[in-house]
């Protein structure tokens, strides 16, 4: 067999300029010093390969700035959240309400995976002049049907909450979602049990407040939520119902020492103030059945909250019913896909280009009403707090891209109670304009 190597070096050798003839002995000294030139640049370039195959990437796209290892065994993102609100308060009856710029969201965002099947996220909150860490978990994914997830997150149960701050059809959640849990600190397995038809979520959590978060529990009692949710089309993307989802999410648990529940109105004004003496006691279960709808461009949204929850003042302890619905539509005027999550515009804003984003008109109306015996019992006063809440907003989103989102929502909102007979009993009708600009990438 020819030894190619060695005839290539030899021609390299005698290709070499020659004052005077060389002798063989010359020539092959030459052709051995070859040699070991190429063998060290052989060694160099598997030195090179080897380490291009375990050296790790580094991206930056629409999902943040992700360091990967060569395996996709670890994973680091590095994303932000940004929003920017002016809120503005129009009409008589809002004189008292206080127009304010303020950074609504500031949260930087941290997540990926670790050893394949571990994911992680820490997503801390800096807005309105606040520190507070809102998700903190790690969850073990190497079962598709028993994803096990221990930390900080939001718990099973309302629609709306579930969806993400930067996806939702209006700048401020609807009234049910007053009724549910915010963030809770606990323990959940969810999965699917049916592949993309039918998803499960059960989770034991410390307990909090409806609309609330906490880092602490305040008793050893727990929070028990689950979710069972159906999208039985879905894997059928030419059906006409793939985007049909519906389903229900519960909690229930003791109460015992937590905070007061904060609920808000649309403008972040807090409607029903309790009365002084009046504290958490007892039980509390929460409903909240829940559906959407999306066809093309055309996005529709349904939910339910109801809470029945122990309130104390001084010997008197009942439990009051808290209810609250909301439906709420979009429509995207530029074409793309509406979905539970943003759209992606189909051109970025670039006018020389002639892109403009998307853009996106919304509309909800929402109730918000507690019985009788809030008054009652003395929990709150008939004066100065407002036992229903009935809301319409409409609102237009513009994504620039699928980053860069700019919203303007008009609330109304009118309340029964709330107000003294001689001011006509009802607290004034809320009448509210906020303006967002958001950027996240997460």
């Amino acid at each position: 067999m020819i030894d190619f190597r060695r005839s290539i070096l030899i021609l390299l050798a005698a290709g070499l300029p020659i004052a005077a003839q060389t002798s063989p002995e010359a020539q092959d000294q030459k052709i051995g010093q070859l040699e070991r030139k190429v063998d060290e640049l052989d060694k160099k370039l598997q030195q090179t390969a080897e380490a291009a195959k375990t050296a790790a990437s580094v991206t930056a796209d629409t999902s943040g700035f992700t360091i990967k290892s060569s395996d996709g065994n670890f994973l680091l993102k590095v994303g932000a959240d940004l929003q920017v609100d002016n809120r503005t308060f129009l009409g008589e009856g809002s004189q008292s309400l206080v127009d304010t710029a303020l950074l609504r969201r500031v949260r930087p965002t941290f997540s990926g995976t670790v050893y394949k099947y571990v994911d992680y996220m820490f997503r801390p909150d800096f807005g309105q002049g606040s520190t507070v860490i809102y998700d903190a978990y790690v969850e073990l994914k190497y079962f598709d049907r028993a994803k096990v997830r221990v930390g900080k997150f939001k718990p099973p149960v309302g629609l709306e909450r579930l969806q993400s701050d930067d996806d939702t059809n209006f700048v401020e959640r609807g009234l049910p979602t007053l009724l549910v849990p915010s963030r809770d600190i606990g323990y959940q397995i969810s999965g699917d049990v049916v592949r993309k038809r039918v998803s499960y979520a059960v989770g034991v959590f410390n307990g909090v407040p409806d609309n609330g978060l906490s880092d602490t529990a305040v008793s050893n009692h727990r929070d028990f939520a689950g979710r069972l949710f159906f999208t039985p089309f879905q894997p059928d993307a030419h059906n006409p119902l793939a985007g049909l989802g519906a389903g229900i999410g519960a909690s229930t648990g003791s109460l015992d020492g937590e905070a007061l529940p904060s609920l808000k109105s649309f403008g972040q004004n807090s409607f029903i103030p309790f009365a002084s003496g009046v504290s958490e006691a007892g039980h509390r279960n929460r409903l909240a059945p829940g559906a959407y709808y999306y066809l093309g461009s055309f996005g529709l949204l349904a939910e339910y909250g109801l809470t029945e929850e122990g309130l104390q003042k001084g010997a008197v302890r009942r439990d009051i019913a808290l209810r609250a619905w909301q439906v709420q539509g979009a429509y995207l005027l530029t074409g793309e896909k509406k979905g539970f999550t943003s759209p992606t515009p189909q051109r970025s804003f670039d006018p020389k280009n002639r892109g403009w984003g998307a853009v996106e008109l919304a509309l909800r109306v929402g109730d918000f009403s507690a019985e009788p015996g809030l008054y009652n019992y003395g929990f709150a006063s008939a004066t100065s707090a407002a036992r229903r809440a009935h809301e319409w907003v409409g609102g237009v989103n513009w994504y620039l891209n699928r980053l860069f989102r700019t919203s303007l929502d008009y609330g109304h909102t009118g309340f029964t109670g709330g107000a003294t007979a001689a001011a006509g009993g009802n607290r004034p009708t809320e009448k509210a304009i906020i303006l967002r600009f958001q950027v996240n990438f997460i």
